[in-house]
Parts: C-alpha cells; sequence; structure tokens
C-alpha cells in the first residue's frame, strides 16, 4: 500500500497540487526513468505544438538515498490525465481510477 501524496507548490505562480513522478511510478509499476522519458517526450511535443507544458508538468530534483540530486517531474491533473491516457493494464485503470476520484487536497490509500 503506498500513499497518494500530493504536493501543493507556488513556483509556477500557481496554488496548484501536484504528485511526484516517483510516486506515479511506483503506483504503476512503472521503472521512474521510463516514466521520467516518456514525459521528457510528452514536454517536447507540447511545446513544439506551442502548448505549455507548465499545464501538465513541472521539472523538480530530489535527493536520492546515495544523497545525489535526481530529476524528477511534479504532475498536476492534468498531467496524470495525459499520463494515464497512454498507460494500459490493470496498474493504469487503477491509478486513473484513484487521480480521476481524488477530492481536490485531500490524500488517500492507494492499494496496489
Amino acid at each position: 500500500m503506498t500513499g497518494l501524496r500530493l504536493v501543493q507548490t507556488n513556483e509556477s505562480n500557481t496554488n496548484e497540487l501536484y504528485i511526484d513522478s516517483l510516486e506515479v511510478a511506483e503506483m504503476t509499476g512503472k521503472l521512474h526513468k521510463n516514466l521520467l522519458r516518456d514525459i521528457d517526450n510528452y514536454t517536447s511535443v507540447l511545446t513544439s505544438s506551442k502548448l505549455s507544458p507548465l499545464n501538465f508538468f513541472q521539472e523538480s530534483s530530489y535527493i536520492d538515498p546515495k544523497g545525489e540530486n535526481r530529476k524528477c517531474y511534479l504532475l498536476t491533473r492534468k498531467g496524470c490525465d495525459m499520463v494515464a491516457n497512454k498507460m494500459t493494464g490493470e496498474k493504469g485503470i487503477l491509478f486513473t481510477a484513484t487521480y480521476v476520484t481524488l477530492p481536490h487536497g485531500q490524500s488517500v490509500q492507494y492499494h496496489l
């Protein structure tokens, strides 16, 4: 069991709620490096189409167990919807169902 943690940030001059890509990778059983690759591709397509990737993904970082700084993303609800729409299988379905029914600003427990 893992908790769906939401992060509130003002870095993009908004007061939106985000979930980090590490949590999404854990919930879906996807390797984090593969999720990062996918999100990098999504942001590239959005940018080339003159759409703002910040409406979906915000680049961030975390400190890994070795003490090294690593890249991650913060995903908005739209970003989670985009990732979920590209997923197949039971974990993708469960991630989508859990995230889209999450009350604004409230944590829930997610069962794998």
